[in-house]
């Protein structure tokens, strides 16, 4: 227990100070408690969808996040070094990549990767495969697409789905691969939706939350309220709205 009178002498202050400064301290590491804080990665449609949806999920625990939407691989580095408690949402895959984050087993939304090309040039791309003829840009540090380009011998990384758009109106690429919904977004933003087409989508990724193996506690508990929320149909509930709010943001 501190001594009040000790430490007000010690740094001397009167003990109304030192009162004053400890019950800052102490209502500050209260209020900290229950408080997780999260990466997402900028600008991402499914991503500040996820954010919704997490935020209505540890709200049914009595727990909050507070999020830091970060390019990509900054998001990687601050999750998996635990400079945060983990990220929002990622691939399957990115838990096999880094072990010290914890997949929450049930995922909670999903994304489509689809391609976006000049509609005057009709690219036939209906499979993964049709993609080795092209020159591709991704956005950097995004794992659906990074693993779907693994192998692909034309590929070039950007910051923002804007960009991809952008390098494919001017004809510096053939192909923007990213989530249907942010690309449709992006384009509209862009006004390029009148000369931009896209694919069917050509994969589908579950989306999963990760936390950090120091907060591993949490994730029995998140997964079973997803998997309730899932259960009684509220999980579709929110993320409806959720992904009603972001289209509205957009505008």
């Amino acid at each position: 227990m501190l001594n009040l009178n000790k430490f007000a002498n010690h740094k001397g202050w009167g003990i109304r100070q030192a009162t004053l400064i400890f019950c800052f301290l102490y209502c500050s590491s209260v209020f900290a408690e229950g408080l997780y804080k999260y990466a997402a990665i900028e600008h991402l449609f499914e991503q500040k969808v996820g954010i919704f949806v997490l935020n209505a999920v540890y709200k049914k625990l009595d727990l909050k996040i507070e999020v830091s939407a970060l390019p990509a691989k900054r998001a990687q580095l601050e999750a998996s070094t635990g400079m945060l408690d983990g990220e929002v949402m990622r691939i399957w895959s990115y838990g096999e990549q880094n072990p010290q984050l914890i997949r929450v087993p049930t995922p909670y939304y999903s994304l489509n990767t689809t391609a976006f090309y000049l509609s005057e040039r009709s690219l036939a791309i209906a499979t993964l495969s049709d993609l080795q003829r092209y020159k591709l840009v991704v956005v950097r540090g995004v794992k659906h697409t990074a693993d779907i380009t693994a192998n692909h011998n034309h590929v070039e990384q950007l910051n923002s789905t804007d960009k991809l758009l952008s390098f494919v109106h001017r004809g510096r690429a053939d192909v923007a691969l990213t989530n249907k919904v942010d690309g449709l977004i992006a384009s509209k933003r862009l006004k390029l939706n009148q000369q931009l087409a896209h694919s069917a989508p050509l994969a589908v990724f579950p989306l999963y939350h990760y936390i950090h193996e120091r907060e591993q506690h949490l994730v029995a508990k998140v997964d079973e309220m997803i998997q309730t929320m899932l259960r009684s149909g509220e999980l579709a509930q929110v993320t409806e709205q959720a992904e009603q709010q972001v289209l509205n943001s957009t505008h």
